[in-house]
């Protein structure tokens, strides 16, 4: 199962990606890198293989479309 992470660079959004990751997942993490964000919540994970990290913004259209072509993920959760 592939899922799609938006604003997963935050706190709650790193802590979901690397529950996900620990649990099996393939994870999509799709962040804008704003003010709430840190890449080194991610530190632990952002190796492995079943992570991706694009840096985008959800309301750029294009890469969303490229995303989902690229990922296809089962499932999308939406932190803001």
């Amino acid at each position: 199962m592939t899922l799609l992470v938006t604003g997963g660079a935050g706190f709650i959004g790193s802590a979901l990606v690397r529950l996900a990751i620990a649990q099996g997942r393939d994870v999509v993490n799709l962040d804008a890198l704003t003010y709430a964000a840190c890449l080194d919540n991610l530190a632990q994970v952002a190796n492995s293989p079943h992570y991706h990290f694009e840096q985008a913004d959800i309301r750029d259209r294009a890469a969303l479309d490229r995303l989902f072509d690229a990922h296809r993920p089962d499932a999308v959760m939406h932190h803001p």
